[in-house]
């Protein structure tokens, strides 16, 4: 099978992955004009326009052949459930992202985690997080990555903020992007040039919102000004 250079790929391979923020961010991404392909439990792919919904099959490490299937591919999509899923599911994550680097192909990762799934995410994260570009976290998450580095929890969006620009700082993540959605929400990057911020974000599910700033990025780049008008159009 021939596949497009450039494209977006899409992988969540525990179960109805297809449901969670994988998905969302990769339907958000194709109905925004970008070429996505889902990869599916079997080991093959497709691009989106032609995906149809997977049996939820028994999932093995070694059916994927991540070279064919990030070949040309420039960002790569993954998200949080999958690492509280089997032992196939999160060793054919990892194969991914080690294939991925070598391929030359981005990381974007939504964290995606509750209170309770937090710790055994974010442990497997650590090890391997310079392997990343984005990561798309909440005001929540800033406030449980405190309390696992013992640092003092932030009270207000000032702290969230400097809390933010702190752990980026300390992983040197290019893009380490946050929301507040109540109260008409808010967004920050806290990125390589600097922070960017905005004061409203959509009542939208974060792999909607991480698509729109990853579709902005594709369109802008990666510099200061851009990065904030990324910023900007995930608000739309």
């Amino acid at each position: 099978m021939t596949r497009p250079m450039g494209r977006i790929v899409a992988f969540a391979p525990e179960r109805n992955g297809w449901q969670g923020p994988v998905g969302k961010l990769a339907r958000e991404m194709a109905d925004l004009g970008n070429d996505v392909w889902w990869i599916q439990r079997d080991g093959t792919d497709c691009n989106l326009t032609e995906f149809q919904q997977e049996k939820n099959l028994e999932i093995q490490r070694g059916i994927f052949d991540w070279r064919e299937l990030l070949n040309g591919a420039r960002w790569l999509i993954t998200a949080g459930p999958t690492l509280v899923s089997n032992d196939d599911e999160i060793a054919s994550w990892s194969a991914a992202l080690t294939f991925a680097e070598l391929e030359g192909t981005l990381n974007a990762f939504v964290l995606s985690s509750s209170e309770q799934s937090f710790v055994e995410i974010w442990s497997k994260i650590v090890p391997r997080i310079r392997q990343f570009h984005i990561i798309g976290i909440t005001s929540s998450e800033i406030e449980w990555i405190s309390k696992y580095e013992e640092w003092k929890i932030p009270e207000n969006k000032d702290d969230l903020t400097n809390t933010l620009d702190r752990i980026q700082s300390k992983t040197l993540i290019p893009h380490l992007i946050a929301r507040e959605r109540n109260n008409g929400g808010w967004g920050i990057n806290s990125h390589t040039y600097g922070i960017s911020r905005i004061e409203q974000t959509p009542n939208c599910e974060m792999g909607e919102w991480i698509g729109k700033f990853l579709n902005g990025l594709i369109q802008f780049g990666h510099g200061k000004e851009a990065t904030q008008k990324a910023l900007e159009d995930s608000n739309q």
